[in-house]
């Protein structure tokens, strides 16, 4: 397109940082981003997120056929005054900002996030389903938590906070890892100090790195 020099002059023209700003926006690279749910890659492209603009996209696949990398589906938990609740699956499901959530089997801790969540199940055929998560990007000052509770009277057990926004999704991940580590090779840090009920090991989305408890752990209801 060639350049224009200058706005369009009479009564009701464009003023010129408007004209410069509509100038500008149409002169960008803009990204095209097309995600097909039935991509053989799909599962393990998107099982982390994927950024796409100013949000996060990720995807997380329910299959009977373990072949096809699909998840085991569970409940989706929150933990609202006190109790650990089960929220209705809906075709969208919203959680706001810094409510404790987690969905079973799919990760083994609470995650409490500064941004608000919208998750999306659709349904792809008769045996497969999934669901899409949609969150903001993380911005400097974006802090996440992995936190445990007991599975019995919801004592708090143990949290680890990553600062997101500075450290990215690669750092969000070590400290995932590190704080999975300390909470499953330390029972103590397992054990409810009110009811003495034992927490089952952590466990994370990434099935292949699970370890016998790990995997056992990911079986429970």
């Amino acid at each position: 397109m060639n350049e224009i020099a200058s706005s369009p002059q009479g009564a009701d023209a464009l003023d010129d940082e408007t004209y410069a700003f509509l100038c500008d926006i149409i002169g960008r690279k803009a990204t095209l981003t097309v995600i097909d749910l039935l991509d053989d890659d799909a599962p393990v492209r998107y099982r982390s997120f994927f950024p796409v603009g100013e949000m996060l996209i990720g995807l997380r696949f329910h299959d009977n056929d373990p072949s096809r990398l699909g998840m085991k589906t569970g409940n989706t938990l929150k933990i609202v005054e006190g109790r650990i609740v089960v929220e209705p699956r809906r075709d969208m499901m919203f959680t706001p900002p810094q409510v404790p959530h987690r969905s079973e089997h799919i990760y083994g801790f609470w995650h409490i996030n500064d941004e608000q969540e919208l998750a999306m199940n659709l349904r792809l055929g008769e045996q497969r389903r999934v669901t899409v998560l949609v969150e903001g990007f993380p911005k400097r000052g974006r802090r996440d938590r992995f936190a445990w509770f007991c599975t019995h009277c919801v004592n708090p057990l143990y949290i680890r906070e990553v600062e997101t926004g500075r450290v990215g999704l690669p750092g969000f991940y070590a400290v995932e890892e590190d704080a999975f580590k300390a909470f499953n090779d330390d029972v103590r840090l397992r054990t409810c100090g009110r009811c003495g009920a034992v927490h089952p090991v952590a466990y994370s989305i990434f099935t292949w790195n699970d370890t016998p408890e790990q995997k056992a752990a990911r079986a429970l209801a």
